[in-house]
């Protein structure tokens, strides 16, 4: 699992022993240029990727899907899963390349080389009634778990996308105890909207993961939800700081520390709006 620093969005790539899925593809940076063509088609093609075996579009805002279109024109998808509108220009180019297309629906699991994914949410009741109702798109954030075993002892990670505190409350409602995951990427780069002490409380990471852009205009993450993780003893690594993390059977590594550049800010290192940020968990790897 590696959680990629994109700058102010998501994206997270998923590897199993033959195959890969990528949660998100970051924001687009301008007309020309965006996260999938700068960051994730670079990384794929290094790492060896020819293709994708699912991309997974948590919602419609375009700090999530600004890189798509780069993505699906660059690399073969065999499947895009995504909570986006039947009308989507994302979905039309996905049709034109041969994609096959479905809505991430809860309830769906499988299993790829011995590691299990499930979806958690958007339900199918709320994916049929967005035409009329016309939620915020936040709000049908594709939630995934996912579950393996290395070293003999189990490992799990939360992928939230941009929920919010209600949705937040419904899953904590359905599932309770069972959100538990060693992993929680943090809901919506940590802004205030979300990640509720009731919530915090069922998942009870261990380390807990805010993808966001250096200073951004949003203040993510926001002060009081850092201190929420803090009160709870979860120790949080945010890109600004730590660059992409990767976390796999040899343990959990930040970038950034290891890739220090000359222009690299010497103060974004361990604290955020006075709020210390930890190292990462487990033993680093090289990897």
């Amino acid at each position: 699992m590696t959680v990629i620093d994109v700058g102010q969005g998501t994206s997270v790539l998923l590897r199993t022993a033959r195959h890969t899925l990528l949660y998100d593809t970051g924001p687009q940076y301008s007309r020309e240029s965006d996260a999938g063509g700068r960051v994730l088609l670079p990384l794929l093609r290094s790492l060896g990727e020819e293709r994708l075996d699912l991309l997974m579009l948590s919602h419609r805002d375009s700090d999530h899907v600004g890189g798509a279109g780069a993505v699906l024109r660059g690399l073969p998808v065999t499947r895009l899963a995504s909570s986006l509108e039947a009308s989507h220009g994302l979905l039309a180019l996905a049709g034109t390349l041969g994609v096959d297309r479905e809505p991430c629906v809860a309830g769906r699991r499988w299993t790829w080389d011995g590691v299990q994914f499930e979806l958690l949410h958007p339900t199918a009741e709320a994916l049929a009634s967005a035409d009329q109702v016309k939620p915020r798109p936040n709000t049908l954030s594709c939630v995934l778990r996912i579950g393996g075993r290395w070293s003999g002892q189990a490992h799990t990670a939360l992928l939230t996308g941009d929920l919010e505190r209600e949705q937040e409350a419904r899953l904590v409602a359905q599932h309770g105890g069972l959100l538990a995951s060693e992993v929680l990427l943090v809901p919506h780069h940590g802004s205030k909207t979300s990640s509720s002490a009731a919530f915090l409380d069922a998942v009870a990471p261990r380390v807990a993961v805010v993808q966001a852009g250096y200073r951004n205009r949003f203040g993510h993450p926001a002060m009081e939800v850092l201190a929420r993780y803090a009160e709870r003893g979860i120790s949080v690594v945010d890109s600004p700081r730590c660059g992409a993390w990767h976390y796999g059977p040899a343990g959990a590594a930040c970038w950034r520390p290891r890739g220090r550049r000359y222009w690299h800010h010497p103060d974004a290192d361990s604290t955020h709006n006075g709020v210390e940020v930890a190292n990462p968990v487990g033993p680093e790897s090289t990897d």
